[in-house]
């Protein structure tokens, strides 16, 4: 601790009441009164202790504000005419006493109501209206469950005239929403808000507690969608704040009854470190309460064993225990307060069942509809057996499908299936027929029925072995061999296939050989073997096959180009794809062609050429896909457009890739980060959409997802982008507070040129916030950081920028030494950078604002050497705007060195070069005038400052 003096002690209070409520404001509080304590200044130690009941009610301790409070008091009734300047402030802590008397079971209720006498009598005697007393014994009556005698004070809380006294015009209706919700009158609770809600709230608790109020009015009446906007805005508002921990809980019961118990779960592992340190039992009691039903939901759904982070102990265990942990403390309450009304509300939680089946929390996250897939061009039918006979026998008709498999004509094998499924029960047929069979049927189940599938061939290989067909029992162990390569067995299957292979090399036809090697081929890509899999591919034109048909000669080509991408050749895979494209185009093979695009899209987006990507992406689904494939197209294209002008179009199909990844991540087990790479995209593209609350909420839950993944990289990535998003909705103070993090994450050399942009921003964010002090900080760290990662241009731009936050801060020493140090990192500029345009730029605002910085810091002398090179410095850079704003400032110079006949032919240069709507015309105007004073023409400035409409001075 500092030691002590008068001016200290006050400076320590005035910082107390205007920081942020939290522990650095908690901090500030109890130094002030110990050093206040130490000096022994009874003035000073009163109103330390008043600072401290405010931060004592505001972060979250309330329990300690009954002892300042109670101090202070004593201290006015014993000297009122010494802090007689306090009572109005005294009076106002009294609706903090008695709101927080009744949240600790331990304090009797007859003090309660002892307070609330006094309140009222020193209300009475001040001549003020009585409309808080009556609200405040509303509140106690409403705690107890009195129904009658709350009715009563309500009534009279209502008809009472507010004053000065009154809580805001945010917390009395938030305090209504609760009584009329409680009697069924939820219709009369949100008409009431209506117009509240319309204006402007500048309470610190507003609008975040009224709507937090609203939510199950809004539920229970069918307004969903204002439902799940006040969840969101009223959440954001609190969820860093332990002092809002039953405004959360309030939140948390939300997601239990909406529908929402997985997201609820979420708010109950990031909130419940701070349940041991609630701020009082009342709170603690609510929020376990709230926490125990979401777990019981979700043990109810069956998910029972799944474990709680941070709590070492599964669902159904961590329910248990905060169930008995609240029923305990309704227990102490109603003990104390001789009622059965908290109990009973504590029980009526614990059992809640959700008032919905489920409300979508982002209108992103709804079931999304893809458009209509364009189909291929229309087909004229035709008969698909011209060549068969009506009364072909089995053999011949084997023969036929098993050719049709083989060139993959899908609708002739098909056609034949048909004529063939009469014999397939026959009870004649041979070991060979029922091979074949059993061989077919395989062949029409491959897909996901995996079981069945195998089945079907082992039964194959069984007919074939006993018929003595080595030749198919090999075809067959190769399939079965790919198979279980595709089904999550690559190696044991690749060494069937191998062992396939060889044999059909070695004793095949030649179109036995070639599909062993295509097998082969297929299994290795499996295998993660690309390059193998590209010299098996290669072997097959050796082979001597006949005509395989235009789809299996594509298929080889596409086979080719997956090979070559997975081998890390991406430009011959690109080069593959647009040779399967033109051939298969050629062949009128319109699926073919879309696969073609689906790898070349795949190829252009790793080589970086996203338009491309995207074309290509848009021309598959311009062909029938199928559904799997045609899905991974929408999606791979739906994260390249997230950040362009064509996000509108992809919401829907990125909202559906997070709803996949996390149901895959539910049923899965095992927790990982894709889902929230995902929900990344999803809030870039929301925000590009112009949806940026939606991709607050979804961004909000993309970073609590990857920092329990422990995967830093993307959480901060996530910031990033929930800054700027934040600016957007002019919520500027959690776009800082995650700026802020960010420069603390991003520490370290590394990240130096990271960090420093990082810091650069929050300076800019806070100097257009007119918070010049606090930018100028910001943009001096920003310099150093800059300058440790080597970037003297860069720190150049921050030294001047904070030169001119420090002079509007009215530190001109500290903007004199910002200009020197920006100096400094000019002479520091490597030549061949300092004559690119780009630095010249720099260095001629450097000038200007140099010369800025030194008017300010009272050198003007020092400033017109600065400044007189940078108009020419600018028109050197057809910067024809800044050159008029430099030589305005030169003029300006002059004025201050009173060389007004300098400075008057300048300044009407600018003011006649400058266009009519130009928004630095009065400035010029002014300055003009003023010289024309400084040079006795008094009629002349008169009539200038009437054209433009401004005052002399």
């Amino acid at each position: 601790m500092s030691i002590p003096t008068p001016d200290r002690v006050r400076e320590l209070i005035e910082q107390c009441w205007q920081a942020q409520r939290g522990a650095a404001q908690l901090a500030l509080a109890e130094e002030a009164i110990a050093q206040a304590d130490a000096l022994g200044d009874d003035l000073l130690r009163f109103h330390a202790r008043m600072a401290a009941t405010e931060a004592y009610q505001r972060g979250g301790r309330p329990a300690k504000g009954f002892v300042t409070f109670s101090w202070c008091l004593a201290r006015y009734d014993a000297r009122p005419e010494r802090y007689g300047d306090q009572e109005y402030l005294l009076l106002w802590h009294y609706k903090y006493m008695v709101n927080s008397l009744t949240r600790f079971p331990d304090v009797p209720l007859a003090r309660t109501y002892a307070v609330l006498d006094d309140m009222q009598q020193r209300y009475q005697q001040g001549g003020h209206s009585l409309q808080t007393v009556h609200k405040h014994r509303w509140l106690v009556a409403f705690h107890l469950g009195d129904d009658k005698a709350a009715d009563l004070h309500y009534e009279r809380w209502q008809v009472a005239p507010r004053d000065g006294n009154s809580d805001c015009v945010g917390c009395d209706p938030t305090d209504q929403v609760l009584h009329l919700a409680a009697r069924g009158r939820d219709e009369e609770a949100i008409a009431l808000t209506a117009p509240v809600l319309a204006g402007r709230l500048t309470c610190v608790e507003q609008p975040q507690e009224i709507l937090t109020a609203l939510l199950l009015p809004y539920l229970r009446t069918g307004r969903l969608d204002e439902a799940r906007r006040a969840h969101h805005q009223a959440y954001r508002s609190v969820r860093d704040h332990r002092s809002k921990l039953g405004t959360v809980a309030e939140h948390v019961y939300f997601l239990a009854v909406s529908g929402n118990a997985v997201r609820g779960l979420e708010l109950v592992e990031r909130h419940l470190p701070w349940l041991d340190e609630a701020p009082s039992p009342f709170v603690e009691m609510d929020f376990a309460a709230a926490a125990a039903l979401v777990l019981r939901l979700l043990a109810d759904a069956g998910h029972g064993d799944q474990a709680v982070r941070g709590a070492e102990q599964s669902v159904a265990e961590l329910a248990a225990r905060l169930a008995t942990r609240a029923t305990a403390l309704s227990r102490r309450f109603d003990t104390r307060n001789g009622t059965a009304a908290q109990g009973d509300r504590i029980a009526a939680v614990l059992a809640a069942r959700p008032l919905v089946e489920h409300l979508p929390l982002s209108l992103a996250a709804q079931p999304a509809v893809s458009p209509p897939r364009r189909p291929d061009r229309p087909r004229p039918a035709a008969d698909p057996l011209p060549d068969v006979s009506a009364d072909a026998e089995l053999d011949e008709l084997l023969e036929l499908i098993e050719e049709a498999l083989r060139r993959d004509e899908e609708p002739r094998a098909d056609a034949l299936w048909q004529r063939i499924s009469p014999f397939l029960d026959a009870h004649w047929l041979t070991a060979l027929q029922r091979g074949r069979l059993a061989d077919l049927r395989g062949m029409r189940l491959h897909g996901d029925a995996v079981a069945e599938t195998e089945e079907a061939w082992t039964e194959a290989l069984e007919w074939y072995a006993k018929a003595g067909d080595d030749i198919r029992a090999q075809r067959i162990r190769g399939r079965l061999g790919l198979h279980r390569s595709r089904h999550g067995q690559p190696e044991e299957g690749l060494a069937q296939v191998r062992a396939s292979t060889e044999h059909l090399l070695a004793h095949g036809e030649a179109k036995d050989r070639a599909g062993a090697l295509r097998r082969l081929a297929v299994a290795l890509l499996h295998a993660q073997q690309p390059a193998e899999a590209m010299a098996e591919l290669d072997r097959i034109a050796a082979v001597g096959e006949p005509d395989p048909g235009p789809r299996v000669r594509l298929q080889v080509l596409l086979l080719r180009a997956q090979a070559l991408g997975a081998d890390g050749r991406v430009r011959e895979s690109a080069d593959a794809a647009r040779e399967l494209i033109a051939q298969a185009s050629a062949e009128d093979q319109g699926e073919l062609v879309g696969l073609g695009e689906f790898f070349l899209g795949q190829g252009l987006s790793m080589l970086d050429d996203s338009s491309g990507a995207v074309q290509a992406f848009d021309r598959a689904l311009s062909y029938e896909l199928p559904e799997p494939l045609e899905q991974e197209v929408r999606e791979r294209r739906a994260v390249l457009l997230a950040g362009t002008v064509r996000a509108r179009e992809v919401v829907d199909d990125l909202a559906a890739l997070v709803a996949r990844l996390t149901a895959e991540q539910r049923t899965g087990g095992e927790y990982d980060d894709d889902a929230d790479h995902s929900r990344f995209h999803l809030a870039v593209a929301l925000f590009n959409a112009g949806r940026p609350e939606e991709a607050a909420e979804v961004g909000e839950e993309a970073v609590y997802g990857a920092d329990r993944a422990g995967n830093q990289n993307l959480a901060d990535q996530v910031r990033h982008l929930l800054a700027a998003i934040y600016q957007r909705v002019g919520d500027t103070d959690q776009a800082l507070s995650y700026l802020d993090q960010l420069a603390v994450n991003l520490d370290g050399f590394d990240n130096a040129a990271a960090r420093a942009r990082v810091l650069e921003q929050a300076g800019e964010l806070l100097f257009d916030l007119d918070r010049d002090g606090l930018a100028a900080q910001r943009l001096g760290s920003a310099a150093s950081v800059y300058r440790v990662a080597r970037l003297p241009l860069d720190e150049l731009r921050a030294r001047r920028r904070q030169a001119v936050s420090a002079m509007y801060a009215e530190e001109p020493e500290q903007a004199r030494q910002a200009v020197e140090l920006a100096d400094a990192a000019a002479a520091a500029l490597p030549p061949g950078l300092a004559v690119e345009p780009e630095a010249r730029y720099e260095l001629a605002w450097l000038a200007l604002d140099g010369a800025r910085a030194m008017v300010a810091a009272g050198d003007p002398e020092a400033a017109l050497s600065r400044v007189r090179a940078a108009p020419d410095r600018f028109r050197e850079l057809e910067a024809f705007g800044e050159a008029f704003l430099a030589e305005l400032a030169t003029g300006e110079v002059l004025l201050t060195l009173g060389r007004a006949e300098a400075a008057e032919p300048l300044l009407r240069s600018v003011l006649n070069g400058l266009p009519r709507d130009s928004a630095t015309l009065p400035r010029a105007a002014y300055a003009l005038a003023h010289a024309l004073l400084q040079s006795d023409r008094a009629d002349e400035a008169q009539r200038l400052a009437g054209e433009y409409g401004f005052e002399l001075d």
